[in-house]
């Protein structure tokens, strides 16, 4: 479901669909010829689970893909970069940035302004991670002078988002209420009773949380 979510959001900022609804409230069409689906980088900040599951959800529709993550991952038809050294070359080839961090000490507002404006000017940010990992004001700031064209965003640090916050208020950006993934009840009950019987059976349980990374 994650990765479902985060292809709409990668298609609807490609394909330009914000220009299209501020032209729909105009009431004025003016069309654009699309660039090619290869020539839009996307980058996705996270590939565990389910960073690693959109990242080549992305990639099998004809995005070049790259992911970002603390320690080495490989992944088939995606490039890959870890580790503070290769955040800056990560950043300087995405056109659209997908965070899907966890949130811990070491992610907190890891996407602040050195990030944001290591992105190309006018990338698109995805966030459908943990809110925390954004600083907010930096975004603000972006998203005012540009850096940042467009941002789709899932979580933030305050949930509900304030009325006051200005997120509302931005025609580039979509505020969303922590829908990316959803836990369907049917597909839930198959995981907690493959791991009764697991645990049963005195087999490794899946999905186990390791408290000293914090996710």
């Amino acid at each position: 479901m994650m990765a479902q979510f985060v292809t709409m959001c990668v298609l609807r900022h490609y394909r330009d669909l914000v220009r299209y609804e501020r032209q729909q409230r105009n009431r004025r069409w003016h069309y654009e010829l699309p660039i090619a689906s290869y020539d839009c980088r996307v980058g996705v900040m996270g590939i565990g689970l389910l960073g690693g599951a959109a990242a080549r959800m992305l990639s099998g529709i004809g995005f070049p893909v790259a992911g970002w993550g603390r320690s080495p991952r490989s992944i088939d038809g995606v490039e890959t970069y870890h580790g503070r050294e290769g955040l800056a070359p990560f950043l300087a080839r995405t056109d659209i940035l997908v965070c899907l961090l966890p949130l811990t000490r070491e992610t907190r507002h890891i996407v602040g302004r050195d990030v944001l404006y290591g992105l190309p000017r006018g990338a698109k940010l995805v966030n459908c991670g943990r809110g925390g990992t954004v600083d907010e004001a930096a975004l603000l700031a972006a998203l005012r002078d540009g850096q940042i064209a467009e941002a789709t965003i899932d979580v933030f640090e305050e949930e509900p988002l304030p009325p006051e916050s200005p997120f509302w208020g931005m025609e580039q950006v979509l505020v969303l209420p922590h829908i990316a993934s959803i836990a369907v009840p049917e597909i839930a009950a198959r995981d907690v009773v493959a791991n009764i019987r697991r645990l049963r059976a005195g087999q490794p349980l899946l999905n186990i949380v390791d408290r000293a990374r914090g996710y």
